[in-house]
Parts: C-alpha cells; sequence; structure tokens
C-alpha cells in the first residue's frame, strides 16, 4: 500500500511542478520521515550532486570563518574537488573524466566562481567583515511539524540584526520566478515559528534570497504579515493533496502509465530518470500517448457500466 504524503520541501514542490512523474519516482518511497539513506539511493542528477557539495562547502567555509580560519582559494578547490568526487563516486567519476576529459576541471572551478560570487554579495560580506555577528548555519534536514505536514524549509542561515531574525535561503539553481515564490520563501517563517527555538512572533522575522541565475546572484526581500503566511500555508495545503493524489494514481501497483509527464523538454534533458521515461523519444509524443490511453480506459469504464 502506498504512503500518503505528509512531507513538504520547496525542493519537492519544484519537481511536482515541473514534472509530477519525477517526483513520483524521487519520492514516493519516502513519503511521511527524512530517511538519509533512501534520499542517498535515489538517483541524483550532477545538478544535485552539485549543490549538495557547494552547500557543504559553503557551511564549512562559514563555520572556519567563525573561528578564525580564512580560506585561500587553493582550499576552496580543494574542499570543492574532494567534496565532489565522494558524491560523484569512484565509479562515476571515471566515466565523465573517460568521456569528457575537461569537464570535470572545468565543474570545479565553475563552482568556484559561484561561491566566490556568493561570497561578494552583501550579505555575506557583512558576515564577512563582522557587520552582521549573530548567525548561524541551521540543517535542511530539520522538520517543523505544521498540523499534518512536516515542513522540511529551514533557512540556510538565521542571523539577528538589533530585534528582526533574518532567513535567508540560498538557490544554487535559481530557475525562474514565478507567481507563488513570495509564498513559498515565507514556508521559512512558518518553519521558524514551529521550530521551537526561534520567535514565535511573525513581525520578528525579514525573509531573504539569494538566487543564482545566469551567471550572478540575485537578490529578494519578503516581508512576513499575517494574511501572507496564511496563504502560505494554504499553498502547502494544497501542494500535499496533489502529491497524495499522484501517489493514489499509481495504485498499490505503482503504475506510473498515467501520472502526467512534464509539460517543458527544458526539464526533460537535465532528469535522472530520462533514460526509462516515455518522454526519452520526445515529450510531445508521449503526452499525445498517454492522453490515448488515458482516453481508451475512461471508454472502456464508460461502455462497462
Amino acid at each position: 500500500m502506498n504512503q500518503l504524503q505528509t512531507m513538504w520541501s520547496i525542493s519537492r514542490r519544484k519537481s511536482l511542478i515541473n514534472c509530477p512523474r519525477e517526483y513520483v519516482l524521487r519520492y514516493s518511497s519516502n513519503q511521511t520521515q527524512y530517511n538519509k539513506q533512501n534520499i542517498k539511493s535515489n538517483k541524483k542528477s550532477l545538478e544535485d550532486i552539485l549543490v549538495t557539495c557547494l552547500r557543504e562547502v559553503m557551511i564549512e567555509r562559514l563555520e572556519d570563518q567563525k573561528n578564525g580560519i580564512i580560506w585561500s582559494k587553493k582550499m576552496i578547490l580543494l574542499k570543492l574537488k574532494m567534496s565532489l568526487e565522494f558524491e560523484i563516486g569512484k565509479k562515476g567519476l571515471a566515466k565523465i573524466k573517460a568521456s569528457l576529459p575537461k569537464f570535470f576541471d572545468n565543474l570545479i572551478l565553475s563552482a568556484k566562481k559561484q561561491l566566490e560570487l556568493l561570497w561578494n554579495t552583501n550579505i555575506f560580506r557583512r558576515i564577512s567583515n563582522s557587520k552582521i555577528k549573530r548567525w548561524s548555519c541551521l540543517d535542511r534536514k530539520k522538520a517543523a511539524p505544521n498540523g499534518h505536514i512536516d515542513i522540511y524549509c529551514s533557512p540556510d542561515l538565521v542571523f539577528q540584526i538589533q530585534k528582526k531574525w533574518n532567513l535567508l535561503r540560498i538557490d544554487f539553481l535559481g530557475e525562474k520566478s514565478n507567481y507563488f515564490e513570495d509564498l513559498e520563501a515565507l514556508a521559512m517563517v512558518n518553519w521558524s515559528i514551529e521550530n521551537g527555538n526561534l520567535p514565535d512572533l511573525i513581525d520578528k522575522f525579514q525573509v531573504h534570497v539569494l538566487k543564482f541565475r545566469n551567471g550572478k546572484w540575485l537578490y529578494q526581500k519578503f516581508i512576513p504579515n499575517k494574511n501572507l503566511l496564511q496563504q502560505s500555508k494554504q499553498l502547502l495545503e494544497k501542494d500535499v493533496i496533489q502529491m497524495n493524489n499522484l501517489v493514489e494514481k499509481m495504485g498499490p501497483m505503482k503504475n506510473l502509465s498515467l501520472i502526467p509527464l512534464s509539460n517543458n523538454p527544458h526539464f526533460c534533458k537535465k532528469c535522472s530518470f530520462k533514460k526509462s521515461c516515455p518522454a526519452k523519444n520526445g515529450l510531445e509524443k508521449a503526452k499525445n500517448e498517454q492522453f490515448l490511453l488515458e482516453y481508451n480506459l475512461v471508454k472502456e469504464r464508460f461502455l462497462s457500466n
């Protein structure tokens, strides 16, 4: 029997919107609690691996900086290299180097540039020169309960300026802006209020997002209020209903044939499940075939009644 969804995160929401099939394949096996083994066993694209490494190295560098240890450029390169080699694994690394000899080295250089640009943003400059003195990195894998939903939406960084608690999320793979991005970001406030270690008053918070897009970091700021937080909670509820509908649509046999495909071939290009997807030979063709299958099933049910 398939388990109903109780978990929500921005990553899960993006997957749900970009491609329901990818969402089901990636997340339906670990619906009710965070399981590190399950997450590790899921197929991860090279982009996913890069983001994991960037976040790990970013946190390690920040913590060292707090203790007075300043990394050289060589140290940044070494940390990124070690992290990427570990996450990709020996077999994966051998395949990359055999087919694209310079790709791995270029990937490290690209990641290094992304981190250097991050350290040049206003918030990170203020941390580096101690103008922001009270700050802490948080664990994204820590959930906060919100009714029947576990929210996995902790900020990457919390810092205090005067009486305001500032919640910062860092998006290493910034996608295009969407209509609900303020409500997505404000889910961090709901997480923080339920966390227990942060204030439970809405007006104590400010929300910041740094999004890497087209080779530069874009900055967004959101001021929460009661109405927006309520809308954010409703967004979570709606998402979870859609997630559960997909799980139920699969049925006990986990039939993927009627799970909707992506609406944009852009998301197919980097999908780690592409090889086994009906859309591997063309998204439009696969969607037409799926529509015909669903039509025939509905027709059969109608005629049998």
